[in-house]
């Protein structure tokens, strides 16, 4: 046991990048639980619990994680952890939380301190730009310009008049869904929840279904980030019965709503989503100006969505068959290209394939995306993984490499 009157946070504090196995073993040591009992309260085998804190088995699907939190009684979160900056621009990244943080903080919809700073045709135009640059992966960028324009949105959205108020309470909706799912791939996800909350509030002031609908999209990922599956797929499901599908957005908007309700029921092994995978096809080839509320709503992002949900239903056979039939140039934004190349890399990590098959997908994610990658709790157990295998296999070199990058070894 630790010593008497240390939190679990202070044991974990070590200066080094969390591992989901080390997390594990290490709080289920501080609940003074037996690996048996652990198995038990999990409806986990003992061996492969074992596997996983030894770094010897990859977590391949987000409702093992939720079961052995609740076993724990501990977040997601916690085991997890925050990634380790390892470089500057990923430092410069981190560095922004603390002041995105303090802007949700001392802001509201009901008061503000201070008067609207910029025009409401400058914020709409800049929260374009924030939005455009995190499909672009540009999160450096995106951590510098969000605190001022939560602030400034919030102050126009409190003091301003008519068309100008209602103008920055929707751009309050996307500045929080920007918020959301840049923090939330920081692993901060009680961050990421109140920025989503936030954008759900300046959705009801809205009254607009549709918005809500948009809003509802961060405040699920937000849940999702933190294990709540049932809950984010509640939240999906109302957040479609709420919409008619009659003209393009509506249409992106509903087709991201029942994908995500879909993928929440497999993920809480409740549901299927084969109806709502169907139903977003025929959505999407519908659709005539892709990408509407910064969704990315397509025929190739309901692939994208498709290939999760298999990894989530534990098959990565089809997860790879999708991605082969995929070619990535036909998926326009990169954020969604490095998600593809990860959930792509799973698949062959589930399938057993060559590890310098494995490696190279992930390579090609971290040159898109180096922070979401790796910072990505799969792809930092699937690197865990590959090195307790082996350290000199052929694909040794990129591996160590990738796994230096993310502070998972260390080089002399």
């Amino acid at each position: 046991m630790y010593p008497f009157g240390r939190t679990y946070r202070q044991v974990m504090t070590t200066g080094e990048a969390p591992q989901i196995g080390t997390a594990i073993r290490r709080m289920r040591r501080w609940r003074g639980m037996t690996l048996d009992a652990l198995a038990g309260l999990s409806g986990l085998s003992k061996g492969y619990l074992s596997r996983i804190e030894n770094g010897r088995q990859a977590v391949e699907r987000r409702s093992t994680l939720a079961k052995i939190a609740n076993a724990l009684r501990c977040s997601v979160g916690d085991l997890t952890g925050t990634f380790v900056p390892s470089g500057q621009g990923d430092s410069d990244v981190h560095a922004a939380i603390p002041d995105i943080q303090f802007a949700l903080v001392t802001t509201s919809l009901d008061h503000t301190r201070v008067a609207p700073q910029r025009p409401v045709t400058e914020l709409k135009a800049e929260t374009a730009r924030v939005a455009d640059a995190r499909q672009a992966c540009e999160y450096v960028e995106v951590g510098r310009a969000l605190p001022s324009l939560l602030v400034d949105l919030h102050a126009t959205a409190v003091k301003g008049t008519g068309d100008d108020r209602h103008e920055a309470l929707r751009c309050l909706v996307l500045a929080c869904q920007v918020t959301t799912l840049l923090v939330r791939n920081l692993g901060e996800g009680l961050l990421a929840w109140n920025a989503a909350q936030r954008g759900c509030q300046a959705a009801d002031r809205l009254g607009d279904p549709l918005w809500g609908g948009v809003a509802a999209f961060a405040y699920t990922q937000a849940l999702i980030s933190l294990g709540a599956y049932d809950e984010a797929h509640e939240h999906a499901r109302q957040a479609a019965e709420g919409l008619r599908a009659d003209d393009d957005k509506s249409i992106q908007v509903y087709g991201t709503s029942i994908l995500t309700a879909g993928f929440c029921a497999v993920t809480a092994e409740s549901g299927q989503a084969d109806a709502e995978i169907a139903e977003a096809r025929n959505l999407a080839q519908r659709v005539e100006h892709p990408n509407a509320f910064w969704l990315g709503f397509s025929t190739a992002n309901v692939d994208l969505w498709r290939m999760s949900i298999a990894l989530e239903a534990e098959d990565p056979v089809v997860a790879a068959e999708v991605a082969e039939q995929l070619a990535p140039e036909t998926i326009p934004l990169r954020s969604r290209r490095a998600a593809f190349f990860i959930d792509y890399a799973r698949s062959l990590a589930g399938l057993r394939r060559p590890d310098r098959d494995v490696v190279e997908l992930l390579r090609r994610a971290e040159q898109l995306a180096p922070l979401r990658t790796r910072n990505n709790v799969f792809v930092r157990s699937m690197v865990t993984e590959m090195i307790e295998r082996s350290r000199r296999d052929s694909g040794g070199r990129e591996l160590l490499g990738l796994a230096e990058r993310m502070g998972l070894v260390r080089t002399v």
